[in-house]
């Protein structure tokens, strides 16, 4: 039989659990982003005539967070990875790289944000290598200094490079389409890319 001693820590170990419960709960589900709660407050902030300071304050957070929320949709996370000046450009590559492959799946938007940092990365690099090595009036000059920056600056665009690279060629990859070959023999050698002669004994 149990005290009541017992039966005090008993409830007491409940109560700690839900409200273990009740704290973690608008944590995890603020991860899902099927709620539509966000979007319809700032819809009814768009329709509103006139707002107050502090309403229009709210709409300005509210449109960041949507659209960062969407970033991997609409390209917003990899146009933040320079300066405003530079992000329509950035937008523009992604834009055409996107139709141009037919991304839709969230692993092909990824690469392909991959694609463009890697892509933006070794060709910044490469504008501050060439400007290092040459003066605009055609000059060189050197020093110890400027020849330990132009090292790291090269490993940089060399690292961008191999970024670059993997990247596309796992994109083309996945792009690829399946190979569906049936084959009637007892041996048979497949490989992708190769032609095979077929007979009505084997196929």
């Amino acid at each position: 039989m149990t005290t009541k001693k017992q039966n005090k820590q008993l409830v007491k170990r409940d109560d700690k659990k839900n409200k273990m419960k009740k704290i973690i709960k608008p944590l995890i589900e603020s991860f899902d982003f099927s709620d539509t709660k966000m979007i319809e407050e700032y819809a009814e902030l768009e329709e509103k005539n006139k707002l107050t300071s502090k309403e229009e304050k709210k709409r300005s957070e509210l449109q960041l967070e949507i659209i960062m929320m969407y970033g991997l949709k609409n390209g917003a996370w990899v146009a933040n990875i320079t300066y405003g000046k530079y992000q329509k450009a950035l937008t523009t590559i992604r834009t055409s790289l996107v139709r141009e492959y037919n991304c839709t799946a969230p692993l092909e938007l990824m690469l392909i944000d991959r694609i463009v940092a890697s892509y933006w990365r070794a060709m910044k690099s490469e504008t501050v290598f060439n400007h290092l090595i040459e003066k605009e009036g055609g000059g060189f000059s050197f020093d110890q200094l400027k020849v330990n920056i132009i090292k790291e600056i090269n490993k940089s665009i060399e690292l961008a490079n191999r970024h670059l690279n993997a990247n596309i060629i796992l994109l083309k990859e996945l792009k690829q389409p399946k190979l569906n070959v049936k084959v009637n023999t007892k041996n048979a050698f497949v490989a992708q890319n190769q032609q095979f002669n077929t007979n009505k004994k084997n196929s």
